[in-house]
Parts: structure tokens; C-alpha cells; sequence
């Protein structure tokens, strides 16, 4: 490793980037007050009306979902309002899926930046 590449790995090592916290939301956590499971499509929360799931940097969503089954696939929709106003559909760091099971869906955020989630599976 050349004396540069390591000063810079020591910089960054030293500036305290945030880890993050596993966040496990059970199908009765208030957070999840709002989700609906209709029609074979589990959402976390409404488009609108509802406030979505704080995701914040390098934190970890773990959530029970309804569908009794593995989903097929996974969108995860994510806005810098808590009420999903302007909203993108995430993919990369912004939301890396970590697993998804009969009971689970696990998404991280791999960025040191605040947002707001809706989880939608089918």
C-alpha cells in the first residue's frame, strides 16, 4: 500500500462514519400501523396519508411482511420526507436488499444520508 493510500484509509477510518443500527419491525410495530398486504402485495405504508419508515445512514430495515410466502420481487421506494413527497425508486447503496424470506424483507442503507422508506413486495 503506497504512503498516500494509507493516510487516506486512516483519514477515513478516523472521521467516525456513522454504522447504524438494525431496525426489526414486527408486523405489530407502530411503524408499521399503516402497511396493507392486499391483492398479493405487501406495502409498508400508503403512497400518501401515512408517514414511511425512518431510514437513516448505514441503518438496517428488517421487516415482517404478510405475504406467508417468499416475494418474487422487492421495491424500495425512498424520499427525503418523512411523507414520501417526491419519491425515488432506490437501488445500490441507497437500499441494498439483504434478505428476503417467508416472514422478512432486510434492506440497507449504505450511505451516510437520511430518508424516509416504503417497501413494497409481491
Amino acid at each position: 500500500m503506497r504512503r498516500g493510500s494509507l493516510a487516506l484509509l486512516f483519514a477515513l477510518s478516523a472521521c467516525g462514519l456513522p454504522t447504524g443500527d438494525l431496525i426489526v419491525l414486527d408486523a405489530d410495530a407502530p411503524e408499521l400501523s399503516a402497511a396493507s398486504c392486499e391483492d398479493g402485495v405487501f406495502e409498508s405504508s400508503p403512497w400518501s396519508g401515512a408517514p414511511w419508515l425512518a431510514y437513516g445512514p448505514r441503518d438496517t430495515l428488517q421487516i415482517e411482511h404478510c405475504l406467508g410466502r417468499t416475494p418474487r420481487a422487492i421495491q424500495p421506494w425512498i424520499s427525503f420526507e418523512e411523507s414520501g413527497a417526491e419519491a425515488v425508486l432506490a437501488s445500490g447503496d441507497l437500499a441494498r436488499i439483504v434478505a428476503v424470506d417467508e416472514t422478512t424483507i432486510t434492506v440497507k442503507n449504505e450511505t451516510s444520508a437520511m430518508f424516509f422508506a416504503r417497501i413494497v413486495a409481491e
